[in-house]
């Protein structure tokens, strides 16, 4: 049984699609990333999900529940943290970490005592005379505070200074390792690279990409320029371009463009150890070769120029 499931689901406000036939499988102990763009139907996945919002087509399920027929089983599986959390300003941060612990079946007031002491939040201060940060850190020590089967994390770590922010990581680390599962949404690259087995890329209510971590760990990003200038500008159909690289099967993605001065700069994606391809890249006309550890910005950053373009 997956802990999350969307079958073709739809969100559509008038004639604007903003999620549309969104595909998900998500399995129990797994974090699971949300990125795209504002706009790209992420806050809508989730609200969906979690039946905040009616979809046009499809179905969603939370375990064995369906978030439309049996919303409150489905809800009752999940602690939600929302991009825009608001909280009562004139209660102590105690006093609201005690009251959203007794509404969930799942809620635990030691367990988010623990989390706030760990994000070093002052608990006796009103949430009116709290900073920004302060706050957020009030809101994730309620979310995490809970031992419900699913955590949903829309930007979570918005407004954290560096310390608490890697503090937050290794609490999401932890959620996964007790076997929970994790539904993430960030536009920080560095909190999915570090806390997610997966990830899917939403482009325009679409699911554009979907990557398991462990793919990207072993992959490179190398830019170099050409030396070989004979044929500077790149063809038309860049695979007869492509061509002038076989015997590399590692290469998953290439990209030719045109310099100023008319010399041509490459970026090639190669997947596997380096010792497989180094040897190769050497044989090829190129200088200036620059080599990088891919990660999910280079993947990204790829969909959002097709996207773009």
């Amino acid at each position: 049984m997956w802990a999350v499931e969307t079958r073709k689901l739809g969100k559509n406000y008038g004639s604007v699609a903003s999620l549309i036939d969104c595909n998900l499988q998500i399995p129990p102990a797994c974090v699971f990333g949300l990125l795209g763009p504002n706009g790209a139907g992420k806050s809508t996945l989730l609200r969906t999900l979690l039946g905040f919002l009616k979809p046009t087509s499809g179905s969603a399920l939370i375990g064995e529940f369906d978030v439309q027929t049996h919303s409150l089983q489905a809800r009752q599986q999940v602690s939600y943290l929302p991009g825009d959390a608001r909280l009562m300003r004139s209660m102590r941060g105690v006093d609201l970490l005690r009251l959203f612990s007794g509404l969930h079946p799942n809620g635990s007031l030691s367990d988010a005592l623990t989390v706030a002491e760990r994000l070093q939040l002052d608990c006796n201060r009103r949430v009116m005379f709290m900073s920004t940060g302060m706050r957020q850190k009030l809101a994730i020590a309620i979310v995490l505070g809970c031992q419900a089967p699913v955590i949903v994390l829309d930007e979570p770590t918005a407004n954290l200074d560096p310390n608490v922010r890697c503090e937050v990581v290794q609490l999401v680390k932890e959620v996964r390792r007790q076997g929970r599962t994790v539904v993430l949404s960030s536009h920080i690259f560095s909190d999915i690279d570090e806390t997610c087995d997966r990830v899917a890329i939403l482009q325009d209510g679409r699911i554009v990409a979907e990557q398991a971590m462990c793919e990207l760990q072993q992959s490179h990003v190398i830019t170099a320029r050409i030396t070989d200038n004979q044929n500077a500008r790149p063809p038309a159909n860049d695979d007869a371009w492509r061509a002038s690289f076989e015997g590399q099967p590692s290469l998953s993605y290439l990209q030719s463009s045109v310099a100023a001065d008319g010399g041509r700069h490459v970026e090639l994606h190669l997947t596997g150890q380096p010792h497989l391809w180094l040897g190769w890249l050497e044989r090829q006309p190129l200088r200036d070769v620059n080599i990088e550890r891919g990660g999910i910005r280079t993947i990204y950053q790829r969909y959002h120029q097709m996207a773009q373009d």
